[in-house]
């Protein structure tokens, strides 16, 4: 079976106010046939235990309930490690499921990867979604 979760080839790691932060850049739809090799790439960054993970889902097309588990288990898997874990989103396929099912109250999410970054860097662990969605 192909592997219909693409990313950037390339995955930066910067360091902000002396505390290094993993990014995480994922395309396409997140469901039963992408959902490990998701895990998988998350689960990475945080083998290193970053004081910041930020996931950027800009390019996600859908996000079944399994992808919304898999943020779940990667948020919880970040808190046991003191890592804060951001997402980045602004699309009404990506937003909504996180609505929905109320995480959006539980993570960290935020409309672009540089409002995410910032966040991440000032430590903040949980900050609501944006309500509207495009």
């Amino acid at each position: 079976m192909p592997n219909r979760l693409s990313g950037t080839t390339r995955i930066p790691q910067v360091h902000l106010a002396e505390e290094d932060v993993e990014f995480c850049s994922i395309a396409g739809p997140i469901d039963l046939g992408t959902v490990s090799a998701f895990r998988a790439r998350m689960d990475t960054r945080l083998d290193s235990a970053p004081s910041g993970l930020v996931v950027d889902l800009t390019g996600v097309t859908f996000v079944g309930a399994v992808g919304v588990a898999a943020l779940i288990a990667a948020n919880t898997r970040a808190e046991r490690l003191g890592t804060v874990f951001a997402v980045v989103a602004d699309s009404r396929p990506v937003l909504r499921p996180l609505q929905v099912t109320g995480v959006d109250q539980r993570l960290l999410v935020r409309p672009t990867l540089t409002e995410a970054a910032c966040a991440v860097e000032a430590g903040v662990s949980r900050i609501p979604a944006q309500r509207a969605a495009r």
